[in-house]
C-alpha cells in the first residue's frame, strides 16, 4: 500500500508491502447448499477493469442485503448485456448439463482465475467430462442439471437453488453419493478424489 508523504491524484512515491495472515473457518457455515440470488441491477466488474484480479473493489457488493433476505450469496451478471452469468461474490461458478461442465470464460477479464477453478477443470477433464470455458447465458444456469461454486474459502460447494428476477426459478438435486452411476459431477465426488495424475504441489497446515 502507498505509505509516502504525498497526497494527491497519482501513484504513490513510496510503498509498504504487507501480508496479513489470519485463521478462518469455512466461508459457508455448515457446508449447506447455496441459495443464490441473481443480481440484475448491480455489477461486479466490467471489461477492461479489475475483475480478473484479487482487488477489494470487486467485493463491494449488495451481499448484505441479499443475506438479510435469506440468500447465501449473490451471482453477478455481465455488465455489458446483463444476460450472462459471471461470478458469485467470492467464488467462481460451474454448471453441469449432461457430460458438459461449463464455467464463465476468463477472456473478458471480468472473472478471477481462481486456483480452485483451474484444479476442478483439470480433475473434470481427467474424469472424462467435456469442459467448456465460455460465455454462459443465465438461461443455461436455470436449465442445468447441477451447479456448484469453487474458491479458496468456499472450497467446492453445491448450489441448491437459484432465484432470478425475484422468483425462485430452479432447485437443483444435490448428489451426496460418491457413486458416479447417475452421471453427476457432484462436488462430494470431486472433493473426495485423492489421487491426481497432475504435477501438483500438495501441502497441509
Amino acid at each position: 500500500m502507498a505509505s509516502g508523504c504525498n497526497l494527491g491524484l497519482g501513484p504513490g512515491k513510496e510503498y509498504t508491502f504487507v501480508i496479513y495472515a489470519y485463521p478462518v473457518g469455512n466461508y459457508i457455515k455448515g457446508r449447506a447448499a447455496l441459495n443464490l440470488f441473481v443480481e440484475h441491477v448491480y455489477h461486479r466488474a466490467a471489461p477492461g477493469g479489475t475483475g480478473g484480479v484479487k482487488s477489494v473493489t470487486n467485493y463491494s457488493s449488495p451481499l448484505t442485503q441479499a443475506r438479510a433476505k435469506g440468500f447465501s450469496d449473490i451471482l453477478f451478471l455481465d455488465s455489458e448485456t446483463g444476460k450472462n452469468i459471471e461470478e458469485i461474490a467470492a467464488a467462481n461458478i460451474f454448471i453441469l448439463k449432461g457430460n458438459v461442465l461449463s464455467t464463465p470464460t476468463l477472456k473478458l477479464g471480468t472473472i478471477l482465475p481462481g486456483i480452485t477453478r483451474k484444479s476442478i477443470i483439470d480433475i473434470a477433464r481427467d474424469f472424462g467430462y467435456q469442459v467448456e470455458e465460455s460465455v454462459i447465458p443465465v438461461e443455461d444456469l436455470l436449465e442445468a442439471d447441477e451447479a456448484f461454486c469453487t474458491g479458496t474459502a468456499v472450497i467446492v460447494n453445491s448450489v441448491g437453488s437459484v432465484t432470478y428476477q425475484d422468483k425462485r426459478q430452479v432447485q437443483y438435486n444435490i448428489y451426496i453419493s460418491s457413486s458416479h452411476s447417475d452421471g453427476s459431477c457432484d462436488s462430494y465426488w470431486i472433493k473426495t478424489a485423492i489421487q491426481f495424475p497432475f504435477s501438483w504441489t500438495l501441502f497441509s497446515l
